[in-house]
């Protein structure tokens, strides 16, 4: 029986040609660097993200914190003027304004903080794109 760790003529040619040609290997230390320069910008911007995220929740826990307490406020107002009904719609038309502009302000805020966080994850990976190029470019010159 033939031992099939012997020499194939099929094989041996396409070696033949491959070593012939002078084919450079892949440099596996320096794909694997590159790859991971480029996991740990992915994992900076997620990292910008997530406390984008974790900032933005606070701001609305706080938001709901202050709209409830300024309910629990109106509330009391109306409960100490009595019947009085122009003291009562004086005392919701105060709080509805300053519902308003507090939800005009947490707004506001709220989008500077999702729009910087979305500048900052996209500034990291435009960072490293722009290092790949770099790299690319300079092995080539090299």
């Amino acid at each position: 029986m033939a031992d099939k760790k012997s020499s194939n003529p099929f094989m041996d040619m396409f070696e033949s040609f491959g070593s012939n040609l002078n084919i450079p290997s892949p440099d596996l230390s320096k794909l694997m660097d590159e790859h991971r320069k480029n996991l740990e910008a992915l994992q900076a911007a997620a990292h910008v993200g997530s406390q984008t995220s974790q900032e933005l929740m606070a701001k609305q826990r706080a938001a709901l914190e202050t709209a409830l307490a300024d309910i629990a406020d109106a509330v009391q107002e109306a409960q100490a003027s009595g019947a009085d009904p122009q003291a009562m719609m004086t005392s919701q038309m105060e709080m509805a304004k300053r519902s308003f502009d507090t939800t005009v302000k947490n707004a506001t805020e709220m989008s500077q903080l999702v729009q910087q966080g979305s500048t900052d994850a996209f500034e990291i990976m435009k960072n490293r794109v722009m290092e790949s190029i770099s790299e690319i470019t300079g092995n080539k010159k090299g």
